[in-house]
């Protein structure tokens, strides 16, 4: 999926042409991978915030296929989407959900993650009626979501109400992709050590994860039975045990030129007049910019390719469009596809470098793709 084999865009009906490119073959590769780097332990795939900017239901759709055990989303919303679109392995919600959003997950057959002591004795009067699978998340040292260590004791009466429908406990690590790992150890440790208090409570969850991807790559598995990879699967891990294991970025993002003129030496570019035109040059204006989620401070910093060389982003990045600067002799015309994020890890222009360049990690660029943009999926 390089720039150089992409077929010509067709005209778009709303006279914008921008498209990301996504490859499912990818993704179902990365998934096999990314098993067995976790000894075949069954996956949750995660994709939440429409699959990292993927497109949820596609993607889900070919992970299920694929082999994963379930998915998991952040929402109630993001799990109804997938079940309206036709999805029916496991759907786990990692947010929980309040009491009375119960009969609606029951509805549609979605798993629960238990977040908090808040709700235990609502949730053991509901689920008699509205049944649900739940999975019990512990907070090992994230600080976000989850019962403390300390807290698991007094909660341990209102989880045996709850323990027919407690299918899982989950934890997640704060520090999986640092090369210290010190503070994921303690972490596992802990996990452990809730995992056995509960245990000797005689509640037994069948399913036990702590892993992400990161720790898929790294072997922090221990006793865990499933996973839950979501970047890995699309290729955007950052560790050299990514590249190792052969991860692909699974998106390439698209823009048609919308037009070219050439301009003289002198010519400013974009709001405030940041760019100015060094020398005679040829200017591309692309339908895409932040609201799509280009990032605005790409410009005058990112570049983009064109049949098989990259070229600036000069000037502001706008709401709608951004500008490319071309030497005289660059054949380019109306409706060409310049390549905005590269599927190619090396590329200059590949989601990881850029990511780089803004100081930032590679999924927030991807989560960023606005659902404006139109997707197209490839086998």
């Amino acid at each position: 999926m390089n720039e150089q084999s992409l077929e010509p865009l067709k005209p778009h009906p709303e006279g914008r042409a921008l498209r990301a490119e996504v490859d499912l073959g990818r993704v179902a590769r990365n998934l096999g991978r990314v098993q067995a780097a976790a000894g075949g332990r069954g996956i949750w795939g995660v994709v939440k915030a429409n699959a990292y900017g993927h497109g949820a239901v596609p993607v889900g759709r070919a992970l299920a296929a694929a082999g994963a055990h379930g998915l998991a989303v952040s929402s109630l919303e993001e799990g109804l989407e997938l079940r309206q679109g036709g999805i029916e392995c496991p759907l786990l919600v990692l947010g929980g959900l309040r009491p009375e959003a119960l009969p609606t997950a029951s509805a549609e057959g979605l798993t629960i993650a238990v977040v908090g002591p808040e709700h235990l004795a609502q949730y053991a009067q509901i689920l008699p009626s509205h049944p649900v699978k739940l999975h019990l998340k512990l907070d090992t040292g994230m600080g976000r979501f989850g019962l403390l260590p300390s807290e698991l004791g007094g909660c341990l009466p209102g989880l045996r109400q709850l323990a027919p429908w407690l299918e899982g406990a989950m934890g997640h690590f704060a520090t999986a992709d640092d090369p210290d790992q010190g503070f994921a150890l303690r972490q596992r440790r802990l996990f452990d050590a809730c995992l056995a208090q509960l245990a000797d409570a005689g509640i037994h969850p069948a399913q036990r994860h702590h892993g992400n991807s990161d720790a898929c790559l790294r072997g922090l598995l221990d006793q865990d039975t499933h996973v839950r990879p979501g970047l890995a699967l699309f290729g955007l891990t950052t560790l050299l045990e990514g590249r190792t294991l052969g991860l692909e970025p699974a998106l390439a993002l698209v823009a048609e030129v919308a037009r070219v003129k050439t301009v003289p030496a002198g010519t400013t570019v974009g709001y405030g007049r940041t760019f100015v035109a060094p020398e005679p040059m040829q200017i591309a204006t692309l339908a895409c910019g932040y609201a799509d989620g280009y990032r605005r401070d790409l410009g005058n910093r990112g570049v983009v390719g064109l049949a098989g060389r990259t070229f600036p982003v000069v000037g502001r990045v706008s709401m709608d469009y951004l500008t490319v600067a071309l030497p005289l002799d660059t054949p380019v015309a109306p409706g060409d596809p310049m390549t905005l994020f590269s599927a190619d890890p090396d590329s200059p222009h590949s989601v990881e470098r850029l990511a780089q360049v803004l100081g930032t990690i590679p999924y927030e660029l991807t989560c960023a793709l606005h659902r404006r943009i139109t997707r197209r999926f490839f086998p």
